[in-house]
């Protein structure tokens, strides 16, 4: 390996490295009274952001209790249609912050501060902060029950550790709770990318992917082949973990790439502050991912990426092959409890031809590149973008064309780049439709389509233009909604005897730009419905509002632009 490194000449070195730190397993006790087994690990690859706890099965059940795993006090507790659901925050005097997210309902008394909190704020959402030392627990306190609210796609505890200086987000696992996990990472796919133009891998300047074979620990190349490359390359693995008592796909918890028994790539998932979590599009191969929806980790560290996860990078993860020697490249996975597995291939290093080279860079002086340092802006007639700096991981070239759109819509379809370039920070585009009727305007929005279906982008109006914030290239189009939403009762309607049921519970559902708002009344007063969006359910719980005899209910719903529906009915309890 010494002599490859002696001769890499046109990329510059760089180096990452995180502490150690000493994580003591004594403090805490498991937040739950049942083994536990995971369906999800912290750092595991997610749609824009890495898993920030560990996911706790419950084995389809809700309501399981919840325990402090030390003493403390709840220091947050919120209730949200999406995200966390209904979650519990508890500061421990030892630095560091548990939460348990997703829950059904809170302990008693939790309960009461949040419903009456609600009832204050008239909101069904909610962002508490009680005075420190309000709700005091004790280790092993019941604080809560668990469920599947918010984005929960199914009953289960999400349960983090954060430093509580920061909320940065820890590996749970480094507190000593017991998991089983004696089952080795699966290695899925192996790629090999082309850093340049003038690349050449086994002849070709395209990505390399082969099928892998193996046995226990041990990956190869299926056939055993050696590997030619020719210039500048980086690599990009596809992995993923099991645990016992699961069958759920994990995240592996660290990846070492060794090229001649050196190591030249490194990163281990220790702790991911939430302001890099959106960073794991720069980890992964994202245009593969949005094409097959597989995750390959590669190893080129872009510009713009400041992941703090990376140990040791050399070169920024692209390695230089020219020196006409045989090369051994080595990927290392583990998971937590230290299983590995080990994939191993020989390339052969042939150095480029100088045509290549000198034709590639060339070509690279006459290309307009939108730069991440900097801003960008591309405009049409009809169409604005501004791409700021920060929000590109990597210099790009920009492309954009635009094509006619069906009958429906009120612009042409506007293609903004390709949707296999991941958006850090959000850029503003602006789209002037053309004959849109005044009546309609403010029904107007910015759409995207997403796998031939409309999704709502937002927009408001500045002049001529309706303007908008994206965080995705793709294709938009300016739509109106003229539709309102649906409500759809379950078992409530006008006149019914409502004694012997325990809940209200209604669908509510919108076409395009989505529910935007809701008020149910009782009687005329605000009434606390749960609402769940993933099942578009409202769900009142009946209470101390409902009076005996008859009961007037009401539920107004509106969208994002202001499309509206009700529902009135007499009941009688």
């Amino acid at each position: 390996m010494q002599k490859t490194l002696n001769i890499i000449l046109f990329v510059l070195t760089g180096l990452f490295a995180s502490a150690q730190e000493n994580y003591s397993v004594n403090d805490f006790r498991a937040p739950v009274d049942f083994k536990m087994a995971l369906s999800g690990t912290f750092g595991e690859l997610r749609p824009n952001h890495f898993h920030s706890g560990i996911d706790i099965k419950t084995y389809g059940a809700i309501n399981k209790p919840l325990h402090a795993i030390a003493d403390g006090f709840v220091s947050r507790v919120a209730v949200s249609p999406g995200g966390f659901g209904k979650a519990v925050y508890v500061e421990h005097p030892n630095g560091y912050t548990s939460v348990y997210a997703h829950c059904n309902k809170f302990a008693d008394e939790l309960a009461q501060y949040v419903k009456k909190e609600q009832y204050r704020q008239e909101s069904f959402q909610v962002n508490l902060f009680p005075e420190r030392g309000r709700f005091k627990v004790k280790k092993g306190d019941i604080i809560a029950y668990s469920g599947n609210s918010g984005s929960s796609m199914g009953p289960h505890l999400h349960f983090e550790i954060r430093k509580t200086i920061g909320q940065i987000p820890v590996n749970p696992l480094q507190f000593g709770f017991a998991v089983k996990d004696f089952i080795r990472p699966k290695i899925t796919g192996m790629r090999i990318y082309p850093a340049t133009s003038y690349t050449h891998i086994n002849g070709k300047n395209s990505v390399y992917e082969t099928p892998l074979a193996g046995w226990g620990p041990e990956y190869r190349i299926k056939n055993n082949d050696t590997v030619q490359l020719s210039g500048e390359v980086y690599f990009g693995i596809n992995t993923w973990d099991r645990l016992n008592d699961s069958k759920n796909h994990n995240g592996v918890y660290s990846i070492d790439l060794f090229i001649d028994s050196a190591l030249v790539y490194s990163h281990r998932l220790d702790a991911v502050p939430y302001s890099e979590s959106r960073y794991v599009n720069s980890l992964i191969d994202y245009g593969t991912y949005r094409e097959i929806k597989r995750r390959y980790q590669k190893t080129y560290v872009e510009p713009n990426n400041k992941l703090s996860v990376y140990q040791h990078v050399e070169n920024h993860g692209i390695y230089l092959f020219i020196d006409e020697q045989y090369h051994q490249v080595k990927y290392v996975v583990k998971d937590f409890t230290g299983n590995e597995s080990i994939l191993s291939f020989t390339v052969k290093s042939t150095p480029p031809a100088f045509t290549d080279v000198f034709s590639a860079t060339a070509k690279a002086t006459d290309r307009a590149f939108f730069d991440w340092k900097n801003d960008n802006t591309f405009s049409t007639s009809d169409f604005n973008i501004l791409v700021p700096a920060g929000a590109l991981y990597d210099t790009m070239t920009f492309q954009y064309s635009e094509v006619p759109a069906d009958e429906n819509a009120y612009s042409a379809i506007h293609r903004i780049h390709k949707d296999n370039k991941p958006i850090h920070k959000s850029c503003e585009i602006s789209i002037r439709p053309h004959h849109i009727p005044e009546s309609l305007k403010q029904k107007a929005l910015i759409a995207r389509y997403d796998d031939g279906e409309l999704a709502a982008a937002g927009g408001s109006w500045n002049g001529e233009y309706l303007e908008t914030k994206i965080r995705r290239f793709g294709d938009y189009v300016v739509a109106v909604d003229t539709l309102a939403p649906v409500i759809k009762p379950l078992n409530i309607k006008d006149g019914k005897k409502i004694a012997t049921q325990n809940t209200i519970k209604i669908k509510i559902e919108d076409d395009l730009t989505g529910i935007d708002d809701f008020r149910a009344s009782l009687n005329g007063a605000w009434l606390l419905m749960d609402w769940d969006p993933k099942n578009n359910l409202l769900v009142y719980y009946k209470d101390e509002h409902m009076k005996a005899g008859k009961n007037t209910f009401r539920l107004e719903v509106s969208d994002a632009v202001k499309n509206s529906a009700v529902f009135n009915a007499t009941i009688i309890n």
